[in-house]
């Protein structure tokens, strides 16, 4: 939270010295303009989402728009470039992904979870490489996820729970094949001991910003799997399109 807290006066900082541009498209004037706004809009409902190949083990996944365009950029500007207030932008498209989820989810079935007050749901953010953490100084999927966990109904709000972590180091993903990814992931994760009671047993919503070959998605339902959820299913602001496969 130091972290956010610290790129949020940043930002207030920035705006008295430099105009303000959009997130989407670089545009001055606006954090979010509203042709990014109208390019976000238009997007359709949230739906299913799998990657051609998919790896063993994917989840069930529901994502909102395609990774391109003014969200592709939001996306990065969000996550690398410290442009923190785009959360405000992506969570309902998170949020409108992880309600489809769990509405798919009721369908189910599975054990209540170990607090009747939090439903028989819980959502886990896939873990950021602790030199990432160190170079952003924060988590920012773990901010998106509490954000948009708040919009949804008290009544089916579920938890968020930090469970996953890595443990051992992995190299960047970007420029990997799906092949490479899925080996380069393969059993990465873990569920933290301290984090295994609220788990075991429990349905589990595992949240990405985007999905590309699914890999990432894959290892983490793995991994909580192996701890005991009852069932995984997945939620991503994005997804990656597919492509034609060549003949």
């Amino acid at each position: 939270m130091v972290g956010s807290a610290r790129a949020g006066v940043l930002d207030a900082l920035t705006d008295l010295v430099l105009p303000a541009r959009c997130g989407g498209c670089d545009r001055q004037g606006q954090r979010w303009c509203p042709s990014c706004a109208r390019e976000v809009a238009a997007a359709p409902p949230a739906g299913r989402w799998t990657p051609t190949p998919a790896p063993g083990g994917l989840p069930d996944v529901w994502s909102v728009v395609p990774y391109e365009g003014a969200v592709r950029a939001g996306l990065a500007n969000w996550k690398d470039n410290g442009r923190r207030d785009l959360v405000r932008v992506l969570a309902p498209l998170l949020t409108e992904a992880l309600l489809a989820a769990l509405l798919a989810g009721e369908d189910w079935g599975g054990p209540p979870g170990p607090d009747p007050a939090h439903g028989t749901w819980v959502v886990v953010p896939v873990p950021s490489a602790r030199p990432n953490v160190r170079r952003r100084g924060d988590r920012p999927l773990q901010d998106l996820a509490r954000r948009s966990v708040q919009a949804v109904p008290p009544a089916i709000r579920p938890p968020v729970v930090p469970a996953l972590r890595l443990a051992r180091t992995v190299a960047d993903q970007a420029g990997l094949h799906s092949a490479a990814r899925s080996e380069n992931l393969r059993g990465a994760m873990v569920v933290a001991p301290t984090a295994a009671p609220s788990v075991q047993g429990v349905r589990c919503v595992v949240v990405d910003d985007v999905i590309t070959t699914g890999a990432t998605l894959a290892e983490a339902a793995r991994a909580l799997r192996a701890a005991g959820a009852a069932v995984v299913l997945a939620a991503t602001v994005a997804a990656t399109r597919r492509r034609p496969r060549r003949p």
